[in-house]
Protein backbone atom coordinates (compact mmCIF):
# COMPACT_ATOMS: atom_id res chain seq x y z
CA UNK A 1 0.00 0.00 0.00
CA UNK A 2 2.35 2.59 1.19
CA UNK A 3 4.50 2.02 -2.07
CA UNK A 4 1.83 2.32 -4.27
CA UNK A 5 0.62 5.56 -2.58
CA UNK A 6 4.24 7.15 -2.92
CA UNK A 7 5.18 6.07 -6.55
CA UNK A 8 1.94 7.48 -8.24
CA UNK A 9 0.97 10.82 -8.95
CA UNK A 10 -2.28 10.40 -8.78
CA UNK A 11 -4.19 12.66 -11.36
CA UNK A 12 -6.88 10.64 -10.59
CA UNK A 13 -8.35 8.27 -8.03
CA UNK A 14 -11.36 5.98 -7.10
CA UNK A 15 -11.48 4.17 -4.26
CA UNK A 16 -14.78 1.60 -3.75
CA UNK A 17 -14.50 0.25 -0.29
CA UNK A 18 -17.12 -1.07 2.29
CA UNK A 19 -15.22 1.49 5.03
CA UNK A 20 -12.44 3.06 5.79
CA UNK A 21 -10.05 2.33 9.10
CA UNK A 22 -9.05 4.72 11.23
CA UNK A 23 -5.26 3.25 11.49
CA UNK A 24 -2.25 4.86 10.53
CA UNK A 25 -2.40 3.47 6.65
CA UNK A 26 -5.42 4.52 6.25
CA UNK A 27 -4.83 7.87 7.42
CA UNK A 28 -1.55 8.09 5.38
CA UNK A 29 -3.51 7.08 2.27
CA UNK A 30 -6.25 9.71 2.75
CA UNK A 31 -3.52 12.50 3.70
CA UNK A 32 -1.75 11.56 0.54
CA UNK A 33 -5.31 12.00 -1.69
CA UNK A 34 -5.76 15.26 0.42
CA UNK A 35 -2.52 16.51 -0.57
CA UNK A 36 -2.74 15.24 -4.49
CA UNK A 37 -6.11 17.30 -4.78
CA UNK A 38 -4.90 20.62 -3.41
CA UNK A 39 -1.43 20.59 -5.01
CA UNK A 40 -2.25 18.36 -8.15
CA UNK A 41 -5.98 19.15 -9.21
CA UNK A 42 -6.57 15.04 -8.45
CA UNK A 43 -9.96 13.74 -9.13
CA UNK A 44 -10.84 11.81 -6.04
CA UNK A 45 -14.08 10.11 -6.01
CA UNK A 46 -14.89 7.52 -2.77
CA UNK A 47 -17.69 5.02 -2.78
CA UNK A 48 -18.79 2.91 0.28
CA UNK A 49 -21.45 1.55 2.43
CA UNK A 50 -23.90 4.02 4.17
CA UNK A 51 -24.41 2.35 7.70
CA UNK A 52 -20.68 0.17 7.63
CA UNK A 53 -18.76 3.02 6.69
CA UNK A 54 -20.39 5.51 8.71
CA UNK A 55 -20.15 3.63 11.92
CA UNK A 56 -17.38 5.93 13.73
CA UNK A 57 -18.54 9.29 12.18
CA UNK A 58 -15.84 9.15 9.06
CA UNK A 59 -13.14 10.91 11.34
CA UNK A 60 -10.45 10.04 8.77
CA UNK A 61 -12.64 11.09 5.64
CA UNK A 62 -13.60 14.35 7.46
CA UNK A 63 -11.10 16.42 4.84
CA UNK A 64 -11.91 14.61 2.12
CA UNK A 65 -16.14 15.07 2.61
CA UNK A 66 -15.22 18.58 2.57
CA UNK A 67 -14.14 18.15 -0.89
CA UNK A 68 -17.48 16.15 -2.07
CA UNK A 69 -15.27 13.29 -2.71
CA UNK A 70 -17.09 10.83 -0.57
CA UNK A 71 -20.24 9.00 -1.69
CA UNK A 72 -22.37 6.95 0.34
CA UNK A 73 -24.30 3.72 -1.07
CA UNK A 74 -27.36 2.38 0.44
CA UNK A 75 -29.33 -0.31 -0.12
CA UNK A 76 -32.96 0.92 -1.85
CA UNK A 77 -35.01 -1.38 1.10
CA UNK A 78 -33.90 1.43 3.73
CA UNK A 79 -35.18 4.35 1.87
CA UNK A 80 -38.95 3.39 1.41
CA UNK A 81 -38.81 2.47 5.70
CA UNK A 82 -36.42 5.87 5.81
CA UNK A 83 -34.08 4.15 8.60
CA UNK A 84 -31.45 6.83 8.67
CA UNK A 85 -29.21 5.94 12.00
CA UNK A 86 -25.56 4.26 11.18
CA UNK A 87 -24.77 0.88 12.85
CA UNK A 88 -25.06 -2.78 11.84
CA UNK A 89 -29.07 -3.05 11.53
CA UNK A 90 -28.43 -0.82 8.50
CA UNK A 91 -26.23 -3.68 6.99
CA UNK A 92 -28.76 -6.81 7.01
CA UNK A 93 -30.64 -6.24 3.70
CA UNK A 94 -27.43 -5.40 1.89
CA UNK A 95 -24.41 -3.41 1.70
CA UNK A 96 -21.92 -1.73 -0.63
CA UNK A 97 -18.95 -4.69 -0.87
CA UNK A 98 -17.56 -3.63 -3.79
CA UNK A 99 -13.44 -3.63 -3.22
CA UNK A 100 -11.10 -1.86 -5.95
CA UNK A 101 -8.07 1.11 -5.09
CA UNK A 102 -7.04 3.11 -8.63
CA UNK A 103 -4.61 5.35 -9.09
CA UNK A 104 -4.49 7.18 -12.08
CA UNK A 105 -3.76 3.84 -14.71
CA UNK A 106 -2.98 1.29 -11.36
CA UNK A 107 -5.92 -0.83 -10.00
CA UNK A 108 -5.53 -2.83 -6.45
CA UNK A 109 -8.06 -5.45 -6.94
CA UNK A 110 -8.42 -7.02 -3.02
CA UNK A 111 -11.21 -8.08 -0.90
CA UNK A 112 -9.99 -6.70 1.58
CA UNK A 113 -11.45 -3.32 2.69
CA UNK A 114 -9.30 -0.38 3.33
CA UNK A 115 -8.40 -1.07 7.18
CA UNK A 116 -5.34 -1.74 9.14
CA UNK A 117 -6.91 -5.14 10.62
CA UNK A 118 -6.57 -6.78 7.36
CA UNK A 119 -2.58 -5.82 6.73
CA UNK A 120 -1.78 -7.56 9.92
CA UNK A 121 -2.16 -11.70 10.72
CA UNK A 122 -5.25 -11.97 8.33
CA UNK A 123 -4.71 -14.02 4.90
CA UNK A 124 -6.30 -12.06 2.02
CA UNK A 125 -5.35 -11.69 -1.73
CA UNK A 126 -4.00 -8.66 -3.46
CA UNK A 127 -3.19 -7.73 -7.22
CA UNK A 128 -1.66 -4.31 -8.50
CA UNK A 129 -2.87 -4.09 -12.46
CA UNK A 130 -0.89 -2.07 -14.49
CA UNK A 131 -3.48 -1.38 -17.66
CA UNK A 132 -4.81 2.47 -18.66
CA UNK A 133 -7.73 0.33 -20.52
CA UNK A 134 -8.99 -1.53 -17.08
CA UNK A 135 -8.40 2.00 -15.28
CA UNK A 136 -10.08 3.76 -17.56
CA UNK A 137 -13.80 1.15 -17.03
CA UNK A 138 -13.59 0.82 -13.64
CA UNK A 139 -13.66 4.54 -13.42
CA UNK A 140 -16.81 4.60 -16.21
CA UNK A 141 -18.28 2.10 -13.89
CA UNK A 142 -17.29 4.24 -10.75
CA UNK A 143 -19.06 7.01 -12.50
CA UNK A 144 -22.22 5.65 -13.04
CA UNK A 145 -22.69 4.03 -9.87
CA UNK A 146 -21.53 7.34 -8.06
CA UNK A 147 -24.80 8.92 -9.88
CA UNK A 148 -26.87 6.29 -7.70
CA UNK A 149 -25.46 7.45 -4.31
CA UNK A 150 -25.68 10.24 -2.26
CA UNK A 151 -22.58 13.04 -1.44
CA UNK A 152 -21.43 12.71 2.24
CA UNK A 153 -21.88 15.97 3.15
CA UNK A 154 -19.85 17.07 6.12
CA UNK A 155 -22.10 16.67 9.79
CA UNK A 156 -25.16 14.85 8.13
CA UNK A 157 -26.19 11.78 6.87
CA UNK A 158 -28.85 13.79 5.16
CA UNK A 159 -31.05 11.20 2.96
CA UNK A 160 -30.08 8.72 0.52
CA UNK A 161 -30.76 9.55 -3.35
CA UNK A 162 -32.40 6.03 -3.35
CA UNK A 163 -35.55 7.69 -2.45
CA UNK A 164 -35.30 9.80 -5.94
CA UNK A 165 -37.48 7.84 -8.87
CA UNK A 166 -35.11 9.48 -10.80
CA UNK A 167 -31.86 8.13 -9.57
CA UNK A 168 -33.62 4.52 -9.66
CA UNK A 169 -33.81 5.10 -13.42
CA UNK A 170 -30.36 5.60 -13.39
CA UNK A 171 -29.73 2.55 -11.52
CA UNK A 172 -31.34 1.07 -13.84
CA UNK A 173 -29.91 1.94 -16.61
CA UNK A 174 -26.39 1.01 -15.36
CA UNK A 175 -27.33 -2.24 -15.00
CA UNK A 176 -28.83 -2.38 -18.35
CA UNK A 177 -25.15 -1.34 -19.36
CA UNK A 178 -22.85 -3.78 -17.40
CA UNK A 179 -25.83 -6.70 -18.47
CA UNK A 180 -25.05 -5.88 -22.48
CA UNK A 181 -21.30 -6.35 -21.07
CA UNK A 182 -21.11 -9.73 -19.64
CA UNK A 183 -18.08 -11.51 -20.40
CA UNK A 184 -19.24 -14.80 -21.26
CA UNK A 185 -21.64 -12.91 -23.85
CA UNK A 186 -19.36 -10.41 -24.94
CA UNK A 187 -15.59 -12.51 -24.96
CA UNK A 188 -14.59 -9.77 -27.79
CA UNK A 189 -15.75 -6.51 -26.35
CA UNK A 190 -14.12 -7.39 -23.21
CA UNK A 191 -10.99 -8.48 -24.79
CA UNK A 192 -10.61 -5.08 -26.91
CA UNK A 193 -9.27 -4.00 -22.87
CA UNK A 194 -5.92 -5.26 -23.31
CA UNK A 195 -3.49 -5.57 -26.42
CA UNK A 196 -4.51 -8.01 -28.93
CA UNK A 197 -0.56 -9.56 -28.84
CA UNK A 198 -0.77 -9.93 -24.95
CA UNK A 199 -0.29 -12.95 -23.27
CA UNK A 200 -3.20 -12.19 -20.21
CA UNK A 201 -6.71 -10.95 -20.61
CA UNK A 202 -8.81 -9.53 -17.79
CA UNK A 203 -12.43 -9.96 -17.73
CA UNK A 204 -14.22 -7.38 -15.05
CA UNK A 205 -17.23 -8.90 -13.54
CA UNK A 206 -19.90 -6.69 -11.60
CA UNK A 207 -22.51 -7.78 -9.25
CA UNK A 208 -25.54 -5.69 -8.51
CA UNK A 209 -28.74 -8.34 -7.85
CA UNK A 210 -31.05 -5.68 -6.96
CA UNK A 211 -30.87 -4.35 -10.52
CA UNK A 212 -30.46 -7.68 -12.03
CA UNK A 213 -27.07 -7.84 -12.60
CA UNK A 214 -25.28 -11.42 -11.70
CA UNK A 215 -22.17 -11.67 -13.90
CA UNK A 216 -19.93 -13.30 -11.14
CA UNK A 217 -22.64 -15.76 -10.62
CA UNK A 218 -23.07 -16.31 -14.67
CA UNK A 219 -19.24 -16.85 -14.60
CA UNK A 220 -19.24 -19.54 -11.78
CA UNK A 221 -22.31 -21.42 -13.15
CA UNK A 222 -20.66 -21.55 -16.40
CA UNK A 223 -17.17 -22.73 -15.48
CA UNK A 224 -18.61 -25.25 -13.11
CA UNK A 225 -21.27 -26.67 -15.60
CA UNK A 226 -19.52 -27.20 -18.49
CA UNK A 227 -16.82 -28.50 -16.97
CA UNK A 228 -15.50 -31.93 -17.85
CA UNK A 229 -14.15 -34.80 -15.09
CA UNK A 230 -10.80 -34.19 -15.94
CA UNK A 231 -10.65 -30.44 -14.39
CA UNK A 232 -10.11 -28.97 -10.47
CA UNK A 233 -11.16 -25.95 -9.27
CA UNK A 234 -10.32 -24.60 -6.03
CA UNK A 235 -12.45 -21.84 -4.57
CA UNK A 236 -11.73 -19.70 -1.20
CA UNK A 237 -14.07 -17.74 0.92
CA UNK A 238 -14.45 -15.71 3.90
CA UNK A 239 -17.94 -16.74 4.66
CA UNK A 240 -19.07 -19.93 2.79
CA UNK A 241 -22.85 -20.09 2.59
CA UNK A 242 -23.60 -21.17 -1.03
CA UNK A 243 -26.63 -19.91 -3.14
CA UNK A 244 -29.06 -22.16 -4.43
CA UNK A 245 -27.78 -21.88 -7.86
CA UNK A 246 -23.98 -22.64 -6.65
CA UNK A 247 -24.98 -24.84 -4.68
CA UNK A 248 -26.74 -26.63 -7.68
CA UNK A 249 -23.81 -26.16 -9.91
CA UNK A 250 -21.89 -28.21 -7.81
CA UNK A 251 -23.92 -30.86 -7.21
CA UNK A 252 -24.34 -31.52 -10.71
CA UNK A 253 -20.63 -30.44 -11.80
CA UNK A 254 -18.65 -33.45 -13.44
CA UNK A 255 -15.56 -31.37 -12.40
CA UNK A 256 -13.44 -32.00 -8.92
CA UNK A 257 -13.82 -29.14 -7.00
CA UNK A 258 -11.73 -27.90 -3.78
CA UNK A 259 -13.10 -25.25 -1.43
CA UNK A 260 -11.06 -23.43 1.41
CA UNK A 261 -12.77 -21.78 4.32
CA UNK A 262 -11.77 -20.05 7.54
CA UNK A 263 -11.50 -22.88 10.57
CA UNK A 264 -13.87 -20.98 13.56
CA UNK A 265 -11.05 -19.74 14.61
CA UNK A 266 -9.68 -17.85 11.58
CA UNK A 267 -13.09 -16.73 10.93
CA UNK A 268 -13.52 -12.73 10.92
CA UNK A 269 -16.07 -13.17 13.83
CA UNK A 270 -14.62 -15.10 16.01
CA UNK A 271 -15.24 -14.60 19.76
CA UNK A 272 -17.31 -11.55 18.74
CA UNK A 273 -19.09 -9.65 21.31
CA UNK A 274 -22.95 -10.70 21.73
CA UNK A 275 -24.54 -12.99 18.63
CA UNK A 276 -21.68 -12.33 16.27
CA UNK A 277 -19.94 -14.61 18.23
CA UNK A 278 -22.42 -17.24 16.87
CA UNK A 279 -21.31 -16.41 13.21
CA UNK A 280 -18.54 -19.09 12.91
CA UNK A 281 -20.13 -21.97 14.00
CA UNK A 282 -23.03 -20.81 11.75
CA UNK A 283 -20.55 -20.79 9.02
CA UNK A 284 -18.95 -24.32 9.83
CA UNK A 285 -22.79 -25.50 9.85
CA UNK A 286 -23.40 -24.57 6.58
CA UNK A 287 -19.99 -26.06 5.25
CA UNK A 288 -20.51 -29.33 6.36
CA UNK A 289 -24.11 -29.71 4.89
CA UNK A 290 -23.01 -28.51 1.60
CA UNK A 291 -20.25 -31.45 1.90
CA UNK A 292 -23.03 -33.91 2.79
CA UNK A 293 -25.36 -32.77 -0.39
CA UNK A 294 -22.25 -32.29 -2.80
CA UNK A 295 -19.97 -35.70 -2.30
CA UNK A 296 -17.66 -34.57 -5.12
CA UNK A 297 -15.88 -31.84 -2.76
CA UNK A 298 -13.48 -31.50 -0.60
CA UNK A 299 -13.68 -28.62 2.01
CA UNK A 300 -10.77 -27.71 3.56
CA UNK A 301 -10.36 -25.62 6.86
CA UNK A 302 -7.92 -23.14 7.12
CA UNK A 303 -6.16 -22.75 11.00
CA UNK A 304 -2.85 -20.67 11.32
CA UNK A 305 -2.18 -19.57 14.91
CA UNK A 306 -3.30 -16.08 15.34
CA UNK A 307 -4.29 -15.08 11.77
CA UNK A 308 -7.54 -14.96 10.24
CA UNK A 309 -8.89 -16.29 6.86
CA UNK A 310 -10.80 -13.78 4.50
CA UNK A 311 -9.14 -14.63 1.02
CA UNK A 312 -11.75 -14.96 -1.71
CA UNK A 313 -11.59 -16.43 -5.05
CA UNK A 314 -11.02 -19.54 -8.04
CA UNK A 315 -8.07 -21.49 -9.29
CA UNK A 316 -7.92 -23.57 -12.33
CA UNK A 317 -4.96 -24.08 -14.63
CA UNK A 318 -4.37 -20.49 -16.28
CA UNK A 319 -7.47 -19.09 -14.48
CA UNK A 320 -8.11 -17.17 -11.33
CA UNK A 321 -11.30 -15.38 -10.02
CA UNK A 322 -10.35 -12.80 -7.74
CA UNK A 323 -12.30 -9.36 -5.82
CA UNK A 324 -15.23 -9.15 -2.97
CA UNK A 325 -17.01 -11.99 -3.65
CA UNK A 326 -17.52 -14.62 -0.90
CA UNK A 327 -19.52 -16.55 -3.22
CA UNK A 328 -22.39 -17.07 -0.81
CA UNK A 329 -26.31 -16.07 -0.32
CA UNK A 330 -25.39 -12.07 0.31
CA UNK A 331 -22.92 -12.14 -2.77
CA UNK A 332 -26.09 -13.29 -4.56
CA UNK A 333 -29.28 -11.52 -3.45
CA UNK A 334 -28.37 -8.39 -1.50
CA UNK A 335 -24.45 -7.01 -1.76
CA UNK A 336 -22.88 -5.42 -4.71
CA UNK A 337 -19.67 -7.21 -5.91
CA UNK A 338 -16.96 -6.61 -8.13
CA UNK A 339 -14.50 -9.53 -9.06
CA UNK A 340 -12.02 -9.98 -12.44
CA UNK A 341 -11.37 -13.15 -14.06
CA UNK A 342 -7.81 -13.38 -14.96
CA UNK A 343 -6.76 -15.68 -17.77
CA UNK A 344 -2.70 -16.06 -18.74
CA UNK A 345 -0.45 -18.07 -20.59
CA UNK A 346 2.23 -16.51 -18.85
CA UNK A 347 4.05 -19.11 -17.38
CA UNK A 348 5.73 -17.30 -14.32
CA UNK A 349 2.13 -15.68 -13.34
CA UNK A 350 0.57 -19.31 -13.54
CA UNK A 351 3.17 -20.48 -11.52
CA UNK A 352 2.82 -17.52 -9.23
CA UNK A 353 -0.85 -18.39 -8.87
CA UNK A 354 -0.40 -21.82 -8.41
CA UNK A 355 2.06 -21.04 -6.00
CA UNK A 356 -0.69 -18.53 -3.87
CA UNK A 357 -3.44 -21.48 -4.13
CA UNK A 358 -1.33 -23.95 -2.53
CA UNK A 359 0.28 -21.62 0.38
CA UNK A 360 -3.56 -21.11 1.26
CA UNK A 361 -4.07 -24.91 1.14
CA UNK A 362 -0.23 -25.39 3.03
CA UNK A 363 -2.76 -24.36 6.73
CA UNK A 364 -5.84 -26.13 5.66
CA UNK A 365 -7.03 -29.19 6.91
CA UNK A 366 -9.18 -31.47 5.24
CA UNK A 367 -12.84 -30.93 6.79
CA UNK A 368 -13.76 -34.87 6.26
CA UNK A 369 -11.10 -36.19 8.60
CA UNK A 370 -11.82 -33.05 11.02
CA UNK A 371 -15.37 -34.49 11.40
CA UNK A 372 -14.27 -37.94 11.14
CA UNK A 373 -12.53 -37.48 14.48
Amino acid sequence: WGKTIQEIEKHRSRISTLYIGNGDTEKHVVKNLVTSVKRHDCDVSLIIDRYRGTRDGGIVLKELRTMGAVNLYQAPYWSRVRYQKPGMIGELLGVHHMKYYLFDDNVIISGANMSDIYFDKRQDRYFLIKSKQLADYICYFHGLHSTCTKVWDFGSYGRSHWSSKGNLNVAATTAGIFTCNTPIEKDTTLRDLGPSDGDTFIYPMFQMPLFSVYQIDEALDLLLTTADSNQRFTISSGYFNPSKRLLDSLKHTKAQVDIIIPSNEANGFYKGASIKGLVPDLYNLSAMRTLKKCPNLNIFEYKREDWSYHAKGLWSNNFTILGSSNFNCRSSIRDTEFSVGLVTDNEELKESLIAERDSFRFYSGDLKKIIDR
